[in-house]
């Protein structure tokens, strides 16, 4: 009786130390994720999540599935910008067909912030992050020296689309249309810029000393650079508000 309990309780730990283990081990996984959007150039995504989840929802013949990162190498979107019917490419060489179900906006965090809808996304890659060693025990904090509070920010841009990306705008100069003239504005400038919704390119600028001017902005091309890295214009009439960082 008594060797049959002990070797109860053997297998019964055994199997919390492997489930602990296994969520161990699944906290730990991290993917990179190289995006490729539409009208917009592949860019990498480090430590990829949905959420903070690193999994899909999906359905495959009516059923709903998880698709953890840790089993795809690939999701092509067969009909980008119309549904999110998607071929998925398993790392053990399976395909399949199922029909996505993101549960949100791809969101980037990396000091600044970018939004991407999924219904922009043609295709993403996977990989496994390199292990990095784990980081040197911190010292204590000099209480002479207190750390800046202050966040990173980045220039943000809203179009009328509802995307919403942060980065660095390139452009220099605004153009302002007045019935007493045209006025040429310099980023430095500007704190924001908003296009009246109804009777672009009407706007309302804001400048950083507190003075607000209205009349025509008329922007040809927005450039505008990633987080990533990458290069992107935007068509000055898709644009709803740019907002300078401080």
């Amino acid at each position: 009786m008594t060797t049959r309990r002990i070797g109860g309780y053997a297998v019964v730990w055994g199997l919390i130390g492997a489930l602990i283990a296994g969520c161990a081990y699944a906290q730990e996984e991290k993917f990179l994720a190289t995006i490729t959007v539409v009208d917009v150039k592949p860019f990498e995504v480090p430590d990829f999540t949905i959420n903070g989840e690193r999994f899909y929802d999906a359905v495959r013949q009516g059923k709903k599935v998880k698709l953890p990162f840790r089993d795809l190498r690939e999701i092509r979107f067969l009909n980008p910008a119309k549904s999110f019917q998607v071929e998925v490419l398993y790392r053990d060489g399976r395909r399949e067909t199922v029909l996505l179900q993101p549960a949100a906006d791809i969101v980037i965090e990396s000091g600044m912030i970018s939004e991407f809808s999924h219904s922009k996304v043609a295709r993403i890659q996977f990989a496994p992050l390199p292990a990095q060693p784990p980081p040197p025990p911190a010292r204590p904090a000099s209480p002479q020296k207190q750390p800046d509070a202050t966040p990173a920010t980045a220039d943000r841009v809203v179009l009328r689309n509802g995307d919403r990306l942060s980065g660095q705008v390139q452009t220099k100069v605004f153009p302002l249309r007045t019935t007493y003239g045209t006025f040429p504005l310099d980023a430095a400038q500007i704190a924001s810029i908003e296009f009246d919704a109804t009777r672009p390119p009407l706007a309302t600028v804001l400048l950083r000393n507190g003075d607000r001017l209205s009349g025509a902005v008329e922007v040809e091309a927005l450039r505008f650079t990633l987080p990533s890295g990458e290069s992107a214009s935007f068509d000055g009439k898709t644009v709803q508000t740019i907002t300078f960082k401080r």
